[in-house]
């Protein structure tokens, strides 16, 4: 081996300022949005707010949708054809979102303080983790709910993040997801109780009572749960001092751990796309509430044109970033409006049957069928809200892996969801339906599914075990009698 001097030709995408904002701007929610726009007016003298010529630089929600997404922002939704698509201007720096590098990628700051999910992003920009376990990160903090619980499952969430090349694998997920419930608060990012209760447990000192809490959580939670602590001690041949004692303990944890961090505010939730139904047809649109119209103060621009000296750096390094925020602003009102066409055209089932008709769709779909990277649309879809005659869902819940039927199509999981709410709503309360009946109810009508795959849902749902619900309902009903 020796050193030796050579020339070497490589092509590689460099992110420019204006890239990486434009990056940071297709993933902030519409408050987040909201407030950048405005510190941007407060600090940036060659910025204005353009409500009244908002056409003068971004879509208008009353153009007809033949025209051009720089002149429109309303499109219908017919058959595929009558959707047009138009690609971003090549000769935008921006334009380079569906290239570039995972590492390249700019994730927005997280303000100080307040939510679940800005706390956990904090705590993963710390950890010394690589750039591909970190955004493997970031997209498992999106998906955990407001108790703490991680709502989508981990494989469905591994598929959904790149081609069979980008692919991670479960173990690589698992690995994330380990480090993410070592994170506080203590218990977040479990998939089910059980665990939660665990993470919180091996996190205390070694004692009896912990050793036996977590047997309790991670084999007997349903009996614990119907307080049958005589059957649980004879069962675990342990002394009901002892069992009393570990009951106490789990008694002492918090069963939603992201409730911790909760705000004393009440989010809203604003709908960043608004679909609606007009003469037999879906209408896709931009809500004008968060769409910021800014512009450029055309007379300060031109004023500071005429005078380019060194006395006018400050100004013109304004000029230049306020350029670049209305051409970022306009190019991810452009993207939303593409991802939304395309959701609604796909899912345009559900919007006409509801959840039961909800088509399986992966984030590789739609970037495939837009020309963008994966991950472009995964922050396009992140904190994104439609709102649509069935009420304001996130992007997110367009999305879901599929289950194989015996016809050879493929249903997905939020229709199976849906088919198992619909099961158990329907049963007879003193004779509910247990997980494998619901298991062969779904086989029966040609849907290919595991009870392990059932028991995950309905725990997904918040739906008791069979026999927690019917101990519900005839104590429900024993109230009644007493009537």
């Amino acid at each position: 081996m020796k050193a030796t001097l050579g020339l070497r030709q490589t092509q590689r995408l460099s992110m420019t300022p204006e890239m990486r904002q434009a990056l940071g701007l297709l993933q902030m929610s519409a408050l987040e949005l909201r407030d950048t726009v405005q510190n941007a007016l407060e600090h940036n003298l060659l910025l204005e707010s353009d409500a009244d010529h908002a056409e003068t630089q971004f879509p208008d929600a009353a153009e007809p949708a033949a025209e051009p997404p720089e002149e429109s922002a309303t499109a219908e939704t017919g058959d595929a054809e009558d959707l047009p698509l138009a690609d971003l201007d090549s000769a935008d720096p921006a334009s380079a979102l569906g290239q570039g590098s995972e590492e390249d990628w700019p994730e927005p700051a997280a303000p100080a303080g307040a939510s679940l999910h800005e706390h956990l992003r904090a705590q993963l920009d710390l950890a010394h983790l690589s750039a591909r376990d970190k955004a493997i990160g970031a997209l498992l903090i999106d998906s955990i709910n407001d108790d703490g619980y991680l709502d989508d499952d981990l494989e469905e969430l591994r598929l959904a993040i790149g081609d069979q090349e980008t692919l991670p694998e479960p173990e690589e997920m698992e690995a994330v997801l380990h480090h993410l419930q070592a994170l506080d608060p203590p218990g977040v990012a479990a998939r089910n109780l059980g665990e939660c209760l665990g993470i919180q447990l091996r996190q205390q000192p070694a004692t009896p009572a912990r050793e036996l809490a977590l047997q309790l959580v991670s084999k007997h939670l349903e009996d614990l749960a119907a307080h049958a602590h005589s059957q649980l001690a004879r069962l675990l041949n342990v002394s009901p001092k002892d069992l009393a004692a570990a009951v106490a303990l789990v008694q002492s944890l918090n069963p939603r751990p992201g409730t911790a961090l909760a705000s004393s505010t009440v989010d809203f939730v604003i709908p960043d796309v608004v679909v609606s139904r007009r003469d037999g047809r879906w209408v896709v649109e931009l809500n004008p509430e968060t769409a910021p119209r800014l512009r450029v103060n055309a007379l300060y621009a031109a004023a500071l044109g005429r005078r380019r000296n060194g006395a006018n750096a400050d100004l013109g390094r304004q000029l230049q970033e306020a350029r670049w925020l209305v051409r970022s602003l306009r190019m991810r009102n452009e993207t939303l409006l593409r991802v939304a066409q395309c959701i609604v055209r796909r899912q345009m089932e559900f919007l006409n049957r509801g959840e039961e008709a909800m088509r399986p769709l992966m984030l590789k779909e739609i970037a495939a069928e837009l020309g963008l990277h994966e991950s472009t649309i995964s922050r396009v879809v992140a904190n994104k809200y439609l709102a649509a005659p069935r009420g304001t869902l996130a992007f997110r819940h367009f999305f879901s892996n599929e289950l194989s039927t015996d016809d050879g199509g493929a249903l997905s999981a939020t229709a199976t969801r849906a088919l198992i709410r619909k099961l158990v709503a329907g049963e007879n309360p003193q004779q509910p339906l247990s997980d494998d009946r619901i298991t062969r109810e779904l086989v029966s009508r040609g849907i290919r599914v595991a009870r392990r795959t059932v028991a995950k849902y309905r725990e997904s749902m918040a739906i008791p075990a069979a026999h927690e619900r019917k101990r519900v309902a005839t104590q429900r009903q024993h109230e009644e009698r007493k009537e």
